[in-house]
């Protein structure tokens, strides 16, 4: 055999064994809890994003649900040797074939602070922004309504998937939205709705950080929850540019990251079409 097959094998047999295998050894117990049946809004916000809060609120004011601002976590302002601690690079590069963005790090961990806040509240449910999120409050009570009258079809819905119109569908929410399980990998993370389920296994399974936030939520056959995403989406990534991207990075074409990156998004499809009918 070739060497570059043997290398291939390799590569294949050590991302089945990180998408299967090791995101499950040494993981902390997360008690999520018992809710009370209500609905918590956050907004992630950046301290100094000052234009981006006074775009949100007045959208979260006419939801008539209680709302909360989470500082978000400046990536760039984190010491190098905390993110060398928080962050696995190797796997990072080997999975999404690029270094890690330091705006994707406070993302990550911006998210991650939200669910542990929700955890602390007597909430059932957390509806969660990022603060360059847009949608009609009408619309979105409604659709929020639907969800929670069918909590048990869901555990995580993206409010703002990238690719929508396939997948199956789960429940006809209205004559205009549906709920449905991708059959693929969904991206972006603007907008979600999540319990108390989703939240803790959210949490035991996040660190160390191995891939951008919007991929890790979707990791179902991982995260053992049922996840889901609005039909065409209901919340729209619309206000400026992004702190997170700078412009700084790239993906590399160096062979061997192309490989184990194409590996791991062929598994992926596959565990998602998988999973979209199992749960």
């Amino acid at each position: 055999m070739k060497v570059w097959k043997i290398f291939v094998c390799i590569v294949a047999a050590s991302i089945v064994a990180y998408t299967f295998v090791l995101p499950h050894w040494n993981l902390p117990e997360i008690d999520e809890g018992v809710g009370d049946g209500s609905v918590q809004v956050y907004y992630v916000n950046l301290d100094k994003a000052i234009d981006r809060r006074k775009a949100i609120v007045p959208q979260l004011e006419q939801l008539g649900i209680s709302y909360e601002r989470v500082s978000a976590v400046y990536g760039k302002e984190l010491p190098a040797a905390e993110k060398d601690k928080l962050v696995n690079k190797t796997i990072f590069k080997l999975m999404m074939r690029r270094e890690v963005l330091d705006g994707e790090i406070g993302c990550y961990l911006s998210h991650l602070k939200v669910w542990k806040e929700f955890l602390k509240s007597k909430a059932s449910y957390a509806l969660i922004f990022e603060d360059d999120a847009s949608f009609d409050p009408v619309e979105m009570r409604k659709v929020v309504d639907g969800l929670i009258t069918n909590d048990d079809k869901w555990d995580y819905v993206n409010l703002d998937p990238n690719r929508w119109n396939k997948g199956r569908v789960v429940k006809i929410l209205s004559d205009k939205f549906s709920l449905r399980a991708p059959t693929y990998v969904v991206w972006k993370n603007t907008g979600q709705l999540i319990n108390r389920k989703a939240a803790a296994s959210l949490i035991k399974h996040a660190l160390p950080i191995r891939m951008a936030v919007d991929v890790y939520v979707h990791r179902t056959w991982e995260l053992g929850y049922k996840y889901r995403i609005v039909a065409p989406p209901v919340v729209r990534h619309d206000f400026g540019g992004s702190y997170i991207d700078d412009g700084s990075n790239s993906y590399s074409n160096k062979w061997y990251l192309r490989v184990t990156n194409r590996i791991y998004e062929v598994l992926s499809h596959f565990m998602c079409y998988i999973m979209a009918y199992l749960r």
